[in-house]
């Protein structure tokens, strides 16, 4: 053999390990596929690294986390939601909405379960605006409320990454405030 032959030998034998050591290196990792609707969080070594659009990625679960994030919007539905109005009367509400994640990063590190923790917040932000206002069955009314809510609500779940639209009320009713003057004086 000659120093051309031992050269290509060589060559070929170092091609050869570099292909066994790729394959053996790439066995720890696997594919994510992220459709349109949704996106991924990638967090490399516990911190997070960058958000993932729709595609085809490679991922390493040793060395990193990609957390999936649906960003369609979830129907949300509060029904007879018990609550007392500015004047004291009791009062009774029921909501219809979308809720949305408006930041996927924020979501995902604030929230266990986005869905199920966005509700609190909204009970607890819907309690807040109601007491604050008087129950009326009109039309216009029910629609003033209805953006008032919206607009409270999505300043509390701005915090942690998700929003709330397209809320409408579906029920309204409070019963009659008790006097609290006597009945006839005497």
């Amino acid at each position: 053999m000659n120093l051309g032959d031992n050269i290509w030998a060589a060559i070929l034998f170092a091609g050869l390990t570099a292909g066994i050591l790729a394959r053996i290196y790439r066995q720890g990792g696997v594919r994510i596929f992220i459709t349109d609707y949704q996106r991924g969080v990638r967090f490399v070594q516990g911190s997070f690294h960058d958000l993932l659009g729709p595609g085809s990625f490679a991922s390493n679960p040793k060395r990193e986390q990609v957390t999936i994030v649906d960003m369609r919007p979830q129907p949300i539905l509060l029904e007879r939601l018990q609550f007392q109005d500015a004047v004291l009367a009791g009062a009774v509400i029921s909501i219809g909405a979308e809720l949305i994640v408006a930041d996927p990063v924020l979501a995902v590190t604030n929230l266990k379960n986005p869905l199920a923790d966005s509700m609190t917040i909204v009970r607890d932000a819907l309690r807040t605006v109601l007491s604050k206002t008087v129950a009326e069955p009109r039309n216009s009314a029910r629609q003033k409320a209805a953006t008032d809510i919206e607009l409270a609500v999505n300043a509390d779940l701005a915090k942690v990454g998700m929003r709330v639209a397209n809320v409408e009320i579906t029920e309204l009713w409070s019963r009659p405030a008790k006097s609290s003057l006597g009945v006839g004086a005497n």
